[in-house]
């Protein structure tokens, strides 16, 4: 029966050489996101209330952050932005630039069955909801392009791509942490998230949020690293261990992807 099962698998993904590892990892992927859905979003085990009794109240929380995204209105005309707690705000803009981040990637949707940009955007704003379904669709892609880089490409390609994205996430920070001086002083702040992490269903997500971007955000690198004929180890366990910042490290590092041609494959 699990031979069978096994060869089923097999040829409906069609993948190379019979990688049953590929297998097993597209399973954990699909049963993560459900284990995600179900968990944060339908049931009542987390703090606050579920998408299905969702309130007025949320809905207007997740419209003010979204208005403030990446603190931009709230920066320059701080009397017309909606006040939310500063904290939130940060984490909020944070988790949107964690998810933005991984449109360095974007070069992966070649050859792919389904748009990559669809994904990429649906990650910004929704999260793992987008993110894990790609990891579960995508075929294997570790081969160079032979055609040149459009637009949304060379962006994700660019060095200054994750330079503002870095520069994002620090004012994110430091915005949660030292912005609107009357929600209190660093430990009030402190205890005011902590009540928000244990309270509300929005601000605990973007903590889950963060846990599974951290535990997947290593997945694509392998993929890329081979379309640049490149290997690091220790690039490779930076960016499984450190949480957003092993990422931006990594786009760093990399080398710039070259074209290849498909009669003069590119060599070492």
């Amino acid at each position: 029966m699990f031979n069978k099962l096994e060869q089923f698998l097999i040829k409906f993904d069609n993948f190379p050489n019979n990688d049953v590892s590929a297998i097993i990892s597209r399973i954990l992927v699909w049963s993560t996101w459900l284990v995600y859905i179900g968990y944060l979003l339908l049931s009542d085990l987390p703090p606050g209330l579920s998408l299905l009794h969702i309130t007025s109240k949320t809905l207007q929380e997740i419209i003010t952050l979204s208005w403030n995204f990446w603190l931009v209105l709230p920066i320059i005309l701080p009397h017309q932005a909606a006040v939310n707690n500063p904290a939130l705000e940060g984490l909020f803009n944070i988790v949107v630039t964690w998810g933005i981040l991984f449109w360095g990637f974007v070069v992966d949707g070649r050859n792919q069955r389904f748009s990559i940009i669809t994904f990429l955007i649906g990650t910004a704003f929704l999260t793992n909801l987008f993110f894990l379904p790609w990891l579960g669709l995508r075929q294997p892609n570790p081969q160079a392009p032979t055609t040149p880089l459009s637009f949304a490409e060379k962006i994700g390609e660019s060095r200054i791509f994750p330079s503002v994205l870095a520069v994002v996430f620090v004012v994110s920070l430091v915005w949660g942490v030292f912005a609107r001086p009357e929600y209190g002083d660093l430990i009030t702040r402190w205890e005011a998230l902590l009540n928000l992490l244990f309270t509300d269903r929005l601000a605990y997500s973007f903590l889950i949020d963060m846990l599974v971007f951290w535990l997947f955000q290593s997945w694509l690198v392998k993929d890329d690293m081979a379309r640049r004929q490149w290997h690091n180890e220790k690039v490779l366990w930076l960016v499984r261990l450190l949480p957003f910042w092993g990422l931006i490290i990594y786009f760093w590092q990399r080398p710039s992807l070259a074209i290849s041609h498909p009669n003069f494959p590119l060599n070492n």
